[in-house]
């Protein structure tokens, strides 16, 4: 009786072996993302003071752990906050100001980044001043001369924006 049951039991262990060793290598492996991880991330197209909408951006190189799994893959979308600021009459420049950001990496999550750029139109604040000042003293017509704006603000596509990194700590499930 006890030679059956330990044959019974040797069998019914080798049956069990192979899907232990299958739920192991199912088992995802998690690695850590640093906060002050430096992303590069460039801006997709142009953007201006004048213009109103999402600036769109994608992370311009992979941005690997220090084991060498990829984290944030390149081509990813980046969604950029901005304050835009349109240029206005007494020749105000127009201002694009560039201060946080937030992309995907491979397992799906959120990641908060921290960056900062700001862009400023020419002013145009003495023309106007000295131009509506001076010739209005003779005509009305001179007056109007103050409604003389700025230059816009610009950012060309392909810009790398610089100082971009990561906010916090992350753990990143890699398959």
């Amino acid at each position: 009786m006890k030679k059956v049951l330990c044959t019974l039991m040797a069998l019914l262990m080798l049956t069990i072996l192979p899907f232990q060793s299958f739920a192991q290598s199912t088992v995802n492996k998690s690695t850590r993302l640093i906060k002050g991880t430096e992303v590069i991330i460039k801006t997709s197209g142009v953007i201006t003071s004048n213009s109103i909408g999402n600036i769109s951006a994608i992370v311009d190189q992979d941005v690997c752990s220090s084991d060498g799994s990829i984290l944030i893959k390149s081509g990813t979308p980046v969604v950029i906050n901005a304050s835009i600021e349109k240029n206005g009459a007494t020749g105000k420049p127009g201002k694009i100001t560039l201060s946080g950001a937030t992309t995907t990496a491979i397992d799906g999550k959120s990641i908060v980044l921290n960056c900062g750029m700001e862009e400023k139109g020419k002013g145009k604040g003495g023309l106007a001043w000295g131009l509506g000042i001076g010739t209005g003293l003779f005509t009305l017509f001179g007056l109007l001369f103050l409604l003389i704006k700025g230059d816009n603000a610009e950012i060309p596509a392909g810009t790398i924006i610089p100082n971009t990194f990561v906010s916090a700590d992350y753990d990143i499930n890699v398959e």
